[in-house]
């Protein structure tokens, strides 16, 4: 049998990654948005919020709040953002989205326990001190973040100040990310964020002064106009500053979908083999400093509680990445904001009118959502546990869920063998183990378990 690699031992095969990593999803939820439908509703949330108050076990709550507010229009993006400097339409939004705060926390009473706050974006640091102090004050009127909770911010580092920092941990923040991408002034030029080296670098020092627990960061790969060694001396910069914790993040290309990706020349983008050489630099480089491969792009230093976590196999996942916050129940406020309640996902109206107008009706803004069936529960379970911990135990699905584990995904694991011949993976008897060089694939073999993906297939569905 093979012999498990210490937590985070990682081999890069540059052969391996041409061959499995083919634009496959990292699956922040399963199933995805796509399958989502309009009969769930804000009728439907009240229920299974409800349900909560059922039984002598909770599962903790977290509160996502998504400011889609921006500056200006960066090119790689793929989130819901509006472009504004108008304070007067951010000054209504935060209007309605105290409304909508209010809604749920009567939905939530004597049920407010939060063990996560995080503000996305969009730009939240584009708010003042004012208006997130508001904001917060709102939740905190309704919920209670417990005394160990994370309180989580995004901010852009072009409107951050020294005094903003101290602002942040005033109110309460005790977490931040920073989008870097590159600081190359070609490769920026190119994405349309010029973002000055010495803003970010002092952000960074800042919050580390403010005592802030995690200081996370963002690195973009693939971008137009970038080479290895312009990536090089980013992300050597970025390592000399010692942030808690630094993703890798693969720019995907997708200007059908993501309309300000349609500023993007593809003739400026990288080739695969030289978004390869990036990636294994970078990788290579984050090791050899001591960073440990948390799972897909995700890097700490070993002291980071995400270590801590993987080592004693409490390492979880939603929709913002890694965490160490188990299993939280999700309430999603703002436009286009997903929450997931129970064994359900939903998602604020993506449009800001149909947002306010169910507002002004007193009605939780909901456009669609999903109650999982027990196979998408199952599967999602599956994909959980070999992203964070590299290896599945049959037994364990097997006293989730009433199933025999190789009975019911033989298909599945017919189509692991050739994982298995490449080197990613063993089958045993009783498990699945993800091997060092598999460890960067794990979307990949993850896709394996994705039921709706292998049905788009056979309907001939790209």
């Amino acid at each position: 049998m093979y012999s498990q690699q210490p937590i985070g031992t990682l081999e890069v095969d540059l052969d391996v990654i041409r061959r499995f990593d083919i634009k496959t999803p990292n699956y922040p939820l399963y199933p995805d948005i796509d399958y989502f439908v309009e009969t769930f509703d804000s009728s439907a949330h009240a229920s299974w919020a409800n349900n909560r108050k059922i039984g002598g076990t909770h599962r903790p709550l977290s509160i996502y709040t998504h400011i889609p507010f921006c500056s200006s229009s960066c090119f790689y993006c793929k989130y819901n953002h509006i472009v504004t400097n108008k304070r007067n339409n951010i000054e209504e939004y935060i209007g309605f989205l105290l409304r909508e705060i209010k809604l749920q926390g009567e939905l939530f009473q004597n049920d407010t326990s939060l063990e996560q706050i995080y503000f996305g974006g969009g730009t939240p640091s584009l708010l003042n001190d004012d208006q997130l102090h508001r904001i917060v004050d709102g939740i905190h009127q309704y919920f209670s973040l417990t005394k160990n909770g994370e309180c989580a911010i995004e901010v852009d580092p072009r409107l951050t100040t020294t005094d903003s920092i101290s602002m942040l941990r005033a109110i309460g923040f005790n977490s931040i990310t920073l989008g870097v991408q590159d600081f190359n002034h070609e490769v920026q030029k190119a994405v349309h964020r010029i973002q000055n080296e010495e803003d970010t670098l002092r952000v960074i020092h800042d919050a580390q002064q403010e005592k802030f627990r995690s200081i996370n960061i963002d690195l973009i790969y693939g971008l137009p106009k970038q080479s290895i060694d312009k990536f090089d001396r980013t992300l050597e910069k970025i390592i000399n500053a010692r942030p808690n914790r630094i993703s890798l993040v693969n720019y995907i290309h997708s200007p059908e979908k993501y309309k300000a990706q349609r500023h993007i020349r593809n003739k400026d983008l990288p080739l695969t083999e030289a978004k390869l050489e990036i990636i294994q630099h970078a990788i290579n480089q984050l090791t050899k400093e001591g960073y440990i491969h948390i799972g897909i792009n995700h890097f700490a230093r070993h002291d980071d509680k995400l270590v801590v976590a993987l080592q004693q196999g409490r390492l979880c996942r939603n929709f913002q990445g890694y965490s160490t916050q188990a299993n939280c129940d999700l309430i999603g406020l703002g436009i286009s904001a997903i929450g997931s309640i129970g064994p359900t996902y939903s998602q604020n109206d993506c449009n800001l009118d149909q947002y306010y107008d169910k507002l002004k009706k007193n009605r939780l803004p909901i456009m669609h959502g999903l109650e999982l069936t027990a196979d998408d529960l199952l599967r999602r379970l599956v994909m959980h546990m070999l992203m964070c911990n590299s290896i599945l135990s049959f037994e364990s699905i097997e006293t989730a869920f009433p199933v025999n584990f190789k009975g019911y995904f033989t298909t599945e694991m017919t189509e692991l063998l050739e994982y298995e011949q490449s080197g990613l993976l063993v089958l045993g008897d009783e498990e699945i183990l993800i091997t060092p060089k598999g460890r960067l694939s794990i979307c990949s073999i993850c896709a394996v378990f994705d039921q709706y993906q292998r049905t788009r297939k056979q309907h001939g569905i790209t």
